[in-house]
């Protein structure tokens, strides 16, 4: 598909802090696609005015729902949805960071009637002292649903009741034949970021024994007394090194990632 030929909408629901939001809109602007536009929408809980500043007002929706009316995710993706303008919809979740180039990888991989893509997997971090320069190449059972982009099809809306896992439900929406999952080999769009807490270390290292594959090589190193730092999912691509010291300068610059600030 030709560079930035299609308006793509980029969905961001505010539901994160101030660093993580500035974060995400500085990867949109960061974008090499060109036609694209920033869907913001705002829950009522702060005014991030100051953060759109910079974006052309061609390019941005800025909705505020109200401070008084209560809204979930959900509701704030659905409106998301109704407001954008593009025809093809990226969803841009302010909790991750998004290498500049996600808009045009993923928009190549349409084509042949497929109307939905995801991505297998991202990089994982935790912000630990251990482990903050030790991000790894994580693939969820099914890909990773936050990573969507898709047609903007008025028939497909998140349903209001949906808990725990609203993206994989969406997804399912879509006809599998029409569907497309990018490889591991495009992990490096995409950084998920972990606070450093008990809860999410355990998290960050049971990944590590996503398969029984990646289990056998723990039990492998621990019987040779061998660090963990040693299994073969901290050893990145090039491109994914590369893409993960972006995300640690941009994120450590915004005093996100307390190991480092």
């Amino acid at each position: 598909m030709e560079q930035g030929s299609t308006l793509v909408s980029c969905l961001l629901p505010v539901a994160s802090t101030p660093e993580r939001l500035a974060r995400a809109i500085l990867c949109y602007q960061q974008q090499i696609w060109e036609h694209k536009e920033l869907v913001v929408i705002d829950g009522g809980k702060m005014d991030l005015a100051p953060l759109l500043e910079d974006i052309p007002t061609g390019e941005l929706q800025y909705i505020r729902t109200g401070a008084d009316i209560d809204r979930d995710i959900i509701s704030l993706k659905n409106i998301g949805l109704e407001m954008a303008r593009g025809a093809h919809i990226i969803h841009w979740d302010p909790g991750d960071w998004h290498h500049p180039e996600r808009i045009h990888h993923q928009m190549a991989h349409f084509g042949d009637g497929i109307e939905v893509n995801w991505m297998s997997g991202t990089l994982l971090h935790i912000d630990h002292p251990e482990l903050v320069h030790h991000p790894y190449a994580d693939s969820p059972k099914a890909g990773y649903a936050g990573s969507l982009m898709h047609i903007n099809d008025p028939e497909k809306r998140y349903a209001a009741a949906l808990r725990g896992q609203p993206d994989r439900a969406f997804l399912s929406q879509w006809d599998p034949s029409l569907a497309r999952q990018l490889s591991m080999d495009y992990a490096w769009l995409l950084v998920r970021g972990l606070a450093g807490d008990k809860r999410n270390r355990r998290r960050f290292l049971a990944g590590l024994r996503g398969s029984s594959g990646d289990m056998a090589r723990l039990i492998w190193l621990r019987m040779r007394g061998r660090d963990r730092l040693s299994h073969p999912r901290f050893r990145l691509t090039s491109e994914a090194r590369d893409s993960f010291q972006k995300y640690l300068h941009e994120s450590g610059k915004l005093g996100i990632i307390a190991s480092i600030s």
